[in-house]
């Protein structure tokens, strides 16, 4: 009995300096950077506040539409390569500076149409990548007329699935959002937990290539905060499905599109962005050497697709 005693101590108190550490460690190496002030301009567009960075231009419009997550500044690289176009990067719904949550996809759709009118944005070249990918594609299926081009930068389509361990994390994310629990997360391991998997998924994007430092930081500075996480839980829950009802309509797509993969893509393997060249009517598909994170990787290439498209009618 005595012996039992001690086992218990011993095991306590190893518990307890673990929980210790945790703590420490939340508080130090976890501790989530302060949200920085935005640059840029907002536009109320029915309930949300929706965030966007513009530079003038003439000729055809560009609208550059971030993943999953992700901040108009995922596109900060491409925009200087296309001086002269008019350029507009938006923080999708609920994500960035924007307002709102998790929006689901359709009106995801509906608050871009409005944002681009409010805007006078008529038949732009949309740019997007991974999850943007699929609002570009569900934005030219729903508007047809309204669109110029697609440049899709590693597009989550064409069979694209989130896995059971991302569901997981989906389901774990959604619940430490919950009030009380998140206050209570937050203090203890919450931010220590974020940290970890922010860096794991960031080596994962970029991989073969190095994680850019930029990247990172607005990943822990903005994409981690309360209301993106929630965007980025619900939206993860929901791609599947919705990845596969654009599918249904990949085929009656016939704007001009370009359709750029990475041949080392961990996240939206070389396979689909092959099927989805292969399966729009006008497309063509440009493989550059990389992970997922083209628009930083080979921001010259996202460019240059855009002005192949305006140049062509």
């Amino acid at each position: 009995m005595h012996k039992r005693r001690r086992i218990r101590k011993v095991a306590l108190g190893i518990l307890s300096v673990l929980a210790i550490a945790v703590v420490v460690l939340n508080w130090t190496y976890g501790r989530l950077p302060s949200e920085p002030k935005p640059t840029g301009s907002f536009i109320q567009v029915g309930k949300l506040h929706i965030h966007y960075i513009e530079h003038p231009g003439v000729g055809t419009p560009v609208v550059l539409i971030h993943g999953l997550p992700g901040t108009a500044e995922d596109w900060e690289d491409v925009t200087p390569l296309l001086a002269g176009h008019r350029t507009i990067a938006i923080d999708r719904p609920g994500f960035g500076y924007s307002t709102g949550g998790y929006v689901p996809f359709d009106r995801q759709l509906e608050v871009i149409h409005e944002l681009l009118a409010k805007l006078s944005v008529s038949r732009p070249i949309l740019v997007g990548h991974s999850y943007g990918g699929t609002i570009s594609l569900g934005y030219a299926e729903r508007y047809p007329s309204g669109v110029r081009g697609l440049v899709l930068v590693d597009a989550a389509a064409a069979g694209q699935k989130v896995g059971g361990f991302e569901e997981a994390q989906a389901h774990l994310v959604k619940f430490l959002q919950l009030p009380v629990i998140r206050q209570v997360s937050n203090a203890t391991f919450g931010q220590l937990l974020i940290t970890v998997s922010a860096d794991q998924g960031d080596a994962e994007a970029f991989s073969p290539l190095p994680v850019v430092a930029a990247h990172r930081r607005r990943v822990l500075e903005i994409n981690m905060t309360h209301g993106n996480l929630e965007a980025w839980s619900g939206e993860i829950l929901a791609s599947t499905g919705v990845i596969a009802k654009i599918d249904k309509g990949l085929h009656g797509i016939v704007t001009p599109t370009v359709v750029i993969q990475g041949e080392e893509d961990k996240l939206v393997n070389q396979s689909h962005g092959r099927k989805l060249a292969a399966t729009l009517p006008h497309a063509r598909l440009v493989m550059l050497y990389g992970g997922h994170m083209q628009p930083y990787d080979h921001p010259a290439a996202v460019a240059a697709a855009v002005r192949a498209l305006s140049s062509n009618g």
